[in-house]
């Protein structure tokens, strides 16, 4: 496109061209000529947007010279512009798209794909689409780019640029200009994709004219950002899309969606039946089809972004400069509906129906509470493990980004008259007025996963950090327990008096108050502060909370508050202190980190003390071989994440208890039926839904098995009790091993509990029935339950766990692989080259619940 469009523009005519009588004819000539260098020099950059991002719409020179056009429309005959305002704002517009390319970047594309914002979005799209990794990485362009682009811009005039062999240059050549008004001007390109907020708080609103340019010629940078901003929104139309393009490019997805709005759409035009002129008019050249519903609405919220920025840019600028733009609204955004009479549709009709929900308030607490919980479930439990996850994930992402700090996580107890509070406090990463007012509350978004992350933490989200929270609705348990609620926190960078609180003092609302200012108790310290003023019924006067193990005849007791909190915090990666009222603050938890490092049996010995409640049942027995276990104890790493600390246990319930626990982040599932019989400290599960029940380990299974591999062979190096080596058996089996090196099974010999391993067992079936009882109920278990003593000359298997062990399970007349003691025993038997013979029995006997139990009777010949 030559540069006669731009010529033909009124801002041209007012502002760099040619003037009759012009007593500044060589300064305004100075400046025009720099201009056209500037544009050439940039056509060389923006004419390889396309090849970078073949997807997107037309962001070539002829965009840049049509904003010229679009800015005079919006602007009117009567705006003031000087010649320096016109350089200025012709200089942002070709700047402000110029970094849509790979050129644009040191390093070109090596080069971006270095930037954390390029490691953020891989990352990101990795985790959420199912592609090759070709095309992961090309959506990681593509989303960079878009995000880089507008800050980029601040930068292209620093730089000096070589194309096929050329000399070095600069894309404005003009040293003068180039380092008096480059930074200006890179500032206001990238500008156009900043809030209004922050262009009015960025820049001055007066710069005075360079020495050699007359002192009128002064520029406005908020005025040339609000007509920036409003033309380039306001560009939309087919000439970004043409047909052809569209065709050649076979587009597809949501770019085509992009496409096709713009490509039906006309020449944005002054709204020629309005009384004042001051309404910009978009028509459709050709009717959206009901197949093209998405890009109907895409053109629908792309003109009422057009709207929205004129409405913000005029309020800005009515009292600065009288009357403002000429061009005010746009016509017809009222609704979908009255919309359509301009940008038609064909064969349908669009409006203003919406997935929405009356009650929010409602849903969010049935979603966020009780509902989702349970309503039988430890309400003070899950918010302090919700408020010590957050916490957590606070302070680890603080630590990727300043490596000295030293986290701190507290929790304390306030008594004041009859209220009591829970205030957790950290010094992790904190929060922005953003993050409280967005992702917040934004019920089922995790800050973690926003695109706030990204901006806010470049980097954060491609490092090794990992967050334990996913699901985005933790913080709205806290209405089970509490009507009062204040959220304190700064962004941990910022100083002491950019804290910002959000109070909900009524409970869950939809409007909470938002004050600024350091609350009285906000230490220096601080990031984040959350104050939790408790119901009545939550907790008693003496802090002591109630457990209900859910296992069968184990009674529920009492503990300690402190206590409490530290049985939950069973692999937490943090340190974790707690206080009431006035004394001193003490650690509850010590990082699981130091204590791995540590490893000393009391060290270990005390952890599981805390972590297992012991001491506080009445259905814990003392076990000799406990220190057999705690040396055996070995961290479970997957890519240097700790997925879990435990040993394979050996001990019955009877004098495990707790001491083996599933745990997410290294927080305990809960206080009540959270334990795992197979192990001894705890390993973490993936959670299956946001309540947070166990799905998969989070440690993949060829990492479970070397460490079980390992634990096997520990225990051979142990003198282990016949029955140890039973639940050592049962619990190798469950993490897929084959126990039967150390397995022993528990056997009715006419009356008497005995023990005999794989082998002896497998010879004793040369001479003697060996019987598995199957369960009453489904069959496909060994049966614990009945009153059978023994079978003359025979063996039957007495189970003393539950779990794959003790699986009965045939599949084409054989067991099935599973290394269960069937399993186990029949390839024994065949590595003795001998036969199993297996021969099943209808209604043997009856449990003890009245149901009939089958047989099985294996042999060997």
């Amino acid at each position: 496109m030559s540069r006669e469009r731009i010529e033909r523009t009124s801002i041209w005519k007012r502002t760099l061209g040619e003037q009759k009588k012009d007593v500044y004819k060589n300064e305004r000539e100075s400046l025009r000529n720099a201009f056209w260098d500037f544009r050439r020099n940039t056509d060389r950059l923006v004419s390889r947007v396309s090849s970078t991002l073949p997807g997107l719409t037309q962001h070539d020179i002829t965009h840049l010279d049509a904003l010229w056009e679009t800015a005079s429309l919006i602007i009117g005959e009567d705006f003031p512009l000087t010649p320096l305002e016109g350089f200025v704002l012709g200089g942002a517009i070709l700047l402000h798209d110029s970094a849509l390319c790979f050129e644009a970047y040191e390093g070109g594309m090596d080069g971006l794909r270095e930037t954390d914002q390029w490691k953020d979005a891989y990352v990101d799209f990795k985790e959420s689409a199912e592609l090759s990794d070709e095309e992961i990485r090309h959506m990681a362009d593509f989303s960079t780019l878009r995000n880089l682009h507008a800050s980029q811009a601040e930068k292209l005039l620093e730089r000096k640029w070589n194309f096929s062999g050329s000399d070095d240059f600069f894309l404005l050549e003009n040293q003068v200009l180039r380092i008096h008004l480059g930074e200006l001007i890179g500032k206001l390109a990238s500008s156009h994709h900043w809030d209004l907020e922050n262009v009015v708080a960025s820049f001055n609103t007066q710069v005075n004219a360079l020495a050699q340019f007359p002192r009128e010629w002064r520029i406005d940078p908020i005025k040339i950002a609000c007509i920036l901003r409003c033309a380039d929104a306001a560009h939309i139309d087919n000439e970004r899309a043409p047909d052809f393009l569209m065709a050649l490019l076979k587009i597809s997805g949501m770019s085509l969606d992009h496409w096709k709005a713009q490509n039906r759409l006309a020449k944005v035009d002054i709204d020629q039946n309005g009384k004042d002129r001051d309404m910009l008019l978009f028509t459709s050249t050709v009717g959206f089809k009901e197949e093209d519903a998405k890009a109907w609405f895409v053109a629908y919220d792309a003109i009422n972004l057009v709207d929205k920025e004129l409405r913000a840019c005029n309020n800005l600028l009515e009292d600065r400069i009288e009357g403002g733009f000429q061009v005010k609204s746009v016509k017809g955004v009222d609704s979908p509906k009255v919309l359509s009479q301009y940008v038609k549709t064909d064969g349908w009709q669009p409006n203003s129906s919406m997935l929405h929900v009356s009650n929010i308030e409602k849903l969010i607490t049935n979603l966020g509470g009780e509902m989702l919980y349970g309503v039988a479930s430890n309400q003070l439990e899950i918010v302090i493990r919700e408020l010590i996850q957050n916490a957590r994930d606070a302070v680890k992402a603080r630590e990727s980004y300043d490596k000295g700090v030293s986290s701190k996580v507290s929790i304390k107890i306030i008594a004041e008259g009859n209220d009591i509070w829970l205030i957790l406090e950290d010094n992790g990463i904190g929060m922005s007025e953003r993050v409280l007012t967005g992702p917040l509350l934004d019920f089922g978004t995790s800050f973690w996963t926003s695109s706030l992350i990204q901006s806010e933490f470049p980097g954060l989200r491609s490092s090794k950090y990992r967050s334990i929270g996913k699901f985005g609705i933790g913080f709205y348990s806290i209405f089970m327990i509490s009507d009062q609620v204040h959220v304190a926190s700064r962004n941990f960078n910022l100083g002491i008096h950019e804290v910002k609180t959000l109070k909900f003092n009524t409970g869950l609302t939809l409007r909470p108050i938002l004050s600024r200012g350091r609350p009285e108790d906000f230490g220096s310290s601080i990031s984040t502060q959350i104050k939790v003023k408790l119901k009545p019924h939550i907790i008693d006067k003496d802090l002591m909370v109630e457990v209900k193990p859910g296992l069968a005849d184990i009674a529920d007791f009492r503990m300690p508050l402190d206590k409490f909190i530290a049985s939950l915090a069973v692999g937490l990666d943090i340190d974790l202190f707690y206080s009431f009222d006035k004394e001193e603050e003490r650690i509850i938890h010590r990082s699981v980190s130091k204590l791995i490092a540590d490893r000393s049996i009391e060290a270990v010995g005390a952890w599981l003390k805390d972590i297992s409640l012991l001491g506080f049942g009445s259905y814990f027995e003392s076990s000799n071989n406990l220190n057999n276990v705690i040396e055996r104890l070995e961290p479970i790493i997957n890519n240097e994440i700790l997925c879990g600390f435990a040993a394979i246990n050996t001990l019955p319930d009877r004098h495990s208890g707790f001491m083996g626990i599933k745990a997410i982040g290294g927080l305990a599932l809960s206080a009540q039926g959270r334990h795992d019989q197979f192990i001894v400290g705890y390993i973490n599960y993936i959670p299956n839904s946001a309540k947070r029940d166990e799905g998969k380990f989070s440690a993949p299974v060829d990492v479970l098995q070397n460490w079980a591999s390992r634990q096997l062979a520990l225990l051979l190096k142990q003198t282990l009790l016949p029955e140890e080596r039973y639940y050592s058996a049962s619990a190798l089996c469950q993490f897929k091993i084959d126990p039967s090196p150390i397995a022993t099974v528990p056997l009715l010999a006419e009356g008497t509990l005995i023990y005999k391993d794989i082998d002896e067992l497998a010879i004793e079936a040369k001479y003697k029935s060996i019987i598995f009882l199957l369960s009453g109920f489904n069959g496909q278990f060994i049966e614990a339950f009945h009153n059978v003593t023994g079978v003359p000359n025979a063996l039957i298997v007495k189970p003393l766990s539950t779990g794959d062990f003790i699986s009965v399970v045939l599949e084409n007349g054989i067991p099935r692989n599973d290394y269960s003691i069937l399993d186990c025993l029949y390839r024994r038997i065949l590595a003795n080259n001998l036969r199993p013979i297996i021969v099943k029995r209808e209604n043997v006997c009856s449990n003890l619940f009245g149901k009939p139990v089958n047989a099985l009777m294996i042999s060997a010949e």
